[in-house]
């Protein structure tokens, strides 16, 4: 042991603190307060939100967009739109950012021209709180245009056959419609039910995708089941339909947006 070693031993055992002892524990404390600061700016440091009014067919939204996605779209006819401002602030720095407003505005445009790839576009879901309902949402942005699927069915598709309760209230709080087409979900005995937006805007969205409801309000004459696993659409009356799987089971609008979306026809039941 070299002599300055020696003495610096020596001073630790008497209880004496070196100057470069005192510059470790400098050294130290300068690391922890550093670490402590970086912790809390990362608590306080939120992402961004930009947000806007945009006009559609479905009247004014408020929309909101972070870099992950589309985070909210409200309907400030429906509600008050303070709440989803005040869900919204808890999660995001609000930024109102008129080009960003105005790209989600000619994507709307664009879907209801037709354009329904536009519905691809990511999604936030920052304000779902719940695991069950962001599987649900995941499930249902999986539903193709011209069809529906019943309460039911997506509560069994997401591993709950006996949610549909729960289903209901996950699409009432769904915070992304259109994009999360809630408004493809309906009742069990072939009714639309209901819709957060309102009943009037949610058989526009499905006549804008090609599922055509008529004054009663139910499934149309001409709707065929199709099953996902099998690729198979059936008669609504057909034995093999009637004993499909509820998760898998899809209502189309027709034959046609059927075999838009790669099924093929019964041969049991053989649906035109």
């Amino acid at each position: 042991m070299t002599k300055m070693n020696h003495k610096a031993a020596t001073d630790r055992e008497a209880g004496r603190v070196t100057v470069d002892d005192r510059g470790m524990e400098i050294d130290k404390m300068v690391r922890e307060a550093h670490s402590g600061i970086a912790f809390a700016m990362k608590t306080l440091r939120r992402p961004a939100a930009r947000v806007g009014v945009v006009a559609s067919p479905v009247g004014r939204l408020l929309v909101a967009e972070s870099d992950r996605g589309l985070a909210a779209i409200h309907f400030m006819a429906v509600s008050d739109s303070e709440r989803m401002l005040t869900a919204l602030r808890q999660r995001f720095d609000l930024i109102e950012n008129e080009p960003a407003t105005e790209k989600i505005s000619r994507a709307l445009g664009r879907y209801f021209a037709g354009d329904y790839t536009v519905l691809e576009h990511p999604v936030d879901m920052s304000l779902v709180e719940s695991d069950f309902k962001r599987r649900a949402y995941a499930r249902l942005r999986t539903v193709p245009i011209g069809s529906v699927i019943t309460y039911q069915g997506l509560a069994a598709a997401v591993g709950a056959p006996d949610g549909q309760r729960a289903i209901g209230n996950t699409m009432a709080t769904n915070p992304v419609p259109i994009f999360v087409p809630c408004h493809r979900v309906i009742r069990s005995d072939g009714s639309i039910g209901n819709y957060g937006g309102g009943v009037e805007r949610k058989l526009l969205l499905l006549r804008t995708e090609g599922f055509v409801v008529g004054r009663d309000l139910r499934v149309p004459e001409g709707a065929v089941l199709g099953h996902r696993r099998t690729h198979i659409f059936c008669r609504e009356n057909c034995s093999a339909a009637q004993r499909a799987d509820h998760s898998n089971l899809l209502i189309f609008a027709d034959s046609e947006h059927a075999r838009r979306a790669g099924l093929r026809p019964c041969r049991l039941c053989a649906p035109a």
